[in-house]
């Protein structure tokens, strides 16, 4: 956290975890925990069409809680294909090469994240706003062939219950993605709240 020189060091919030395990010690959530009691199939397409909110005289999309973004995608067949052969916690380097795109078979190096499964039984890597393309990072959900939906992504940020998105889907992307996580944010809130 930055501070101005004349006033005294803010310093950081403690360490907090969101879980208990087994043996009783706090430790980070995971997905699998983040996801729990969410349906495996997107079950809310119909609600996104259904909704909408005037404001300053422009109609737009929603509003929508949290649970209300399980969306899902239409994916072209070979992109079905690619999910289907990435195993839990794999990635681009685990697909046959006739499933490659030409610049992933040239390019065997770089980032382990594209089209990467997110890891059920580690934490969540950082959403941001493409989250829902699977190219563009370790998105696609540990165990189902399709991309996290906007709700996981919510869900993976904090989003409480209570907080109503606004927007097209891109556009509520975006407002997930660009977010700091909800539980950052307050720790960092309390932490200055303490100190000043």
């Amino acid at each position: 956290m930055g501070h101005h020189n004349d006033l005294r060091i803010p310093g950081f919030p403690g360490a907090t975890h969101s879980a208990t395990g087994e043996d009783g010690k706090k430790r980070h959530s995971t997905v699998s925990e983040w996801f729990a009691g969410v349906p495996a199939l997107p079950d809310r397409d119909s609600v996104f069409s259904a909704r909408s909110v005037e404001h300053h005289g422009k109609v737009f999309p929603g509003e929508f809680a949290p649970r209300e973004l399980h969306w899902s995608r239409s994916y072209q067949d070979l992109s079905l294909k690619r999910f289907a052969s990435i195993p839990p916690g794999g990635n681009r380097f685990d697909l046959p090469d006739e499933l490659k795109a030409p610049c992933w078979r040239k390019h065997t190096s770089g980032s382990g994240d594209v089209m990467g499964r997110l890891h059920a039984d580690r934490p969540s890597v950082t959403i941001r706003t493409e989250f829902f393309k699977p190219e563009k990072g370790r998105y696609l959900h540990p165990t189902e062939n399709r991309a996290i939906t906007h709700y996981e992504a919510a869900l993976l940020q904090g989003f409480p219950d209570n907080h109503r998105f606004v927007g097209s889907k891109t556009a509520i992307a975006r407002q997930i993605g660009n977010a700091v996580p909800i539980p950052l944010g307050k720790a960092i809130a309390q932490q200055l709240e303490r100190q000043f």
